[in-house]
């Protein structure tokens, strides 16, 4: 029987689709959790009815005092459109820069948070407790708005190109004018999403993470900001290292998702010398064909998820507890896909 591992997508808790089928192509279906069981989109919400993402909603207390929070939050917004989406002033947005999600909003979260603070009768741990689930939901809340709509901005500046491009094939006489088509229809280039306030996104995201009664077996994310953070701020603590890279191609969909087998291969390994990645290596050798994204293998050594995700959880929140066959995993391994 192939073996196999859950693997969970960090620290986001919104992708697009063809995000989601090539995680799902290289991994299986990923673990997305969702801050707010009774706000889920329905992008996700098609998603998972076609199996390409597990939704998972850890946290389901105060939704209804949360949604009224996010709420108040999204009213603040609008009354500042500067700050409020990243689609504000199409064509004259800056590349590169999402302003909905900056320190300024963050500090509208916090005064939010203070506003809808559990009731003083509380004992102090379980209030304090509550207080980073509320934080870490509405702050995840705010960073998926900001998410989709950054989504939504690339999905029209696609199009934005996809015009022009269409409108420069088409053009009469542009060659006899020393017209140079070279000079328009370049690519838009994207940030990282994982570059604003990265390890307040790590921490919220643990904090949600820690709460699953069943915890994942494998790390996956889409952005190095990510990792960068983790190896600056975590690394010694983990013992975060880097493994491997490799260029592949992307198999069709409805096959074995190509690294399944190998990572659950190698989370298992009394050690990790570097013989064990010779069916890494050659994984990359096989479809290297037609090169279309990098990945890149991390692993916290002898590091469990729930050791993984408690270290960086925020400390007030409670730690995860090793559930299901709990020796079964002894290295967490963190997958970096880069398109």
């Amino acid at each position: 029987m192939e073996k196999t591992m859950t693997p969970a997508y960090m620290p986001f808790t919104y992708l697009s689709e063809p995000t989601a089928r090539l995680l799902n192509a290289l991994v299986g279906p990923v673990v997305l959790y969702q801050p707010l069981e009774k706000k889920i989109p329905e992008s996700l919400s098609a998603l998972a009815s076609q199996g390409l993402v597990e939704i998972r909603t850890p946290m389901t207390r105060d939704d209804d005092r949360l949604q009224a929070a996010l709420a108040e939050f999204t009213d603040w917004a609008r009354m500042n459109p500067g700050r409020s989406t990243p689609g504000t002033g199409f064509f004259s947005a800056r590349q590169g820069e999402i302003p909905f999600f900056d320190e300024t909003a963050i500090n509208r979260i916090r005064s939010d948070i203070k506003r809808y603070r559990q009731s003083d009768h509380l004992a102090d741990h379980q209030s304090d407790e509550t207080e980073v689930g509320f934080s870490a939901r509405l702050f995840l809340a705010v960073a998926q708005e900001n998410d989709m709509a950054a989504d939504r901005l690339d999905h029209d500046l696609n199009r934005f190109k996809a015009l022009e491009k269409d409108f420069l094939e088409v053009l009469k006489d542009a060659d006899e004018a020393g017209f140079n088509r070279q000079t328009h229809g370049g690519t838009i280039w994207r940030e990282d999403p994982g570059t604003k306030l990265t390890g307040q996104r790590i921490r919220a995201w643990a904090a949600l993470a820690a709460a699953d009664a069943k915890l994942p077996e494998l790390l996956v994310t889409t952005s190095s900001a990510v990792i960068d953070t983790l190896l600056e701020t975590s690394g010694e603590a983990l013992r975060l290292e880097k493994l491997a890279d490799m260029r592949l191609c992307v198999p069709s969909a409805g096959t074995t998702p190509v690294l399944g087998r190998v990572l659950a291969d190698l989370a298992v390994q009394e050690t990790l010398p570097s013989a064990d990645l010779s069916a890494f290596a050659s994984l990359a050798a096989e479809l290297a064909s037609e090169p279309a994204v990098t990945v890149t293998l991390f692993v916290a050594a002898n590091r469990t998820p729930a050791t993984v995700i408690s270290r960086v959880a925020p400390a007030t929140a409670s730690p995860p507890e090793e559930n299901g066959k709990p020796k079964s995993v002894r290295h967490t391994l963190i997958v970096l896909v880069e398109g």
